[in-house]
């Protein structure tokens, strides 16, 4: 592993620095996030991504449901909505005792029985104990993007797409997955997936293949857990970037970077798999 304070020290060898100010210090701290970044967004393969297995909650019953007209903050009740994963885009069944039933896209939710829908009610519902939640998201570790989605012991090929806007048109939908979203919730600060249709066979397992989010190196003592292959990569895009940056870099320097940041590419590619007969483009 290699901290902030050690590979701000290889980037000032880098770049022929000597002393250097605080406010030159900061940039260079900077030039290393930016460089982190532009590494993991050219992919590093077994390092950049999670391949992970699970499965939606479904169904949520609530004792009751009270929508006010002009509020876009539903109160529930039986349950606690944050601690048992209720998401954005799940779906809030509200059933009145004659029967009548309204459905919303749930937008997040906020402590134990708080449900923002977004846009404001248009009428006041009572909604009774046959009211429930259907619960179509698999909540993810990060905000990191979504590679792809397979249900488990399923075919390759019949991956989920990412179409948002396909799947809106049935919004309350269920039945068997064809679609995904990747949504994140700014009240708790937490990613998620919805499918679409929402399923009805909650005992099917997906496998989720994300990319991962790496934390900003924000203090000297914080590390990167990298192999030396992908630290040469990030340490190279970081000193082009601080080249870009600056108004003194002269062309030269500007091409040999560039040439730098081309090897360095295919050592992210084979940073994972290092013994290999050919590697394919």
């Amino acid at each position: 592993m290699a901290s902030r304070s050690e590979l701000r020290t290889r980037l000032q060898r880098r770049l022929g620095l000597g002393v250097v100010s605080s406010v030159e210090e900061e940039r260079l701290s900077e030039a290393l996030n930016s460089g982190i970044a532009r590494a993991l967004s050219d992919g590093v393969p077994g390092l950049a991504t999670w391949e992970m297995t699970g499965g939606v909650l479904g169904q949520l019953d609530l004792t009751s449901v009270t929508v006010t007209q002009h509020s876009q903050d539903v109160t529930v009740a039986g349950v606690h909505v944050q601690n048992d994963g209720v998401h954005p885009r799940d779906i809030l069944v509200v059933v009145e005792a004659d029967g009548t039933t309204t459905k919303f896209l749930i937008e997040d939710v906020h402590g134990s029985n708080s449900i923002h829908l977004g846009i404001p009610a248009n009428r006041t519902i009572a909604g009774t104990s046959e009211s429930y939640i259907v619960r179509r998201t698999i909540e993810l570790p990060s905000s990191g993007q979504i590679v792809a989605i397979f249900p488990v012991e399923g075919r390759s090929d019949r991956g989920l797409s990412r179409e948002p806007h396909t799947a809106l048109r049935d919004p309350f939908g269920t039945g068997t997955p064809r679609y995904y979203e990747q949504n994140f919730s700014d009240l708790h600060d937490t990613s998620s997936i919805s499918l679409w249709p929402a399923p009805t066979d909650t005992t099917k397992q997906w496998t989720v293949v994300q990319s991962q989010f790496k934390a900003r190196l924000t203090s000297d003592s914080d590390t990167l857990d990298y192999t030396e292959e992908v630290i040469d990569a990030i340490l190279e895009r970081a000193r082009d970037c601080y080249l870009t940056w600056g108004a003194t870099a002269n062309q030269n320097d500007l091409t040999a970077s560039y040439r730098a940041l081309r090897d360095t590419g295919d050592a992210l590619k084979n940073s994972s798999n290092p013994k290999q007969i050919y590697y394919k483009t």
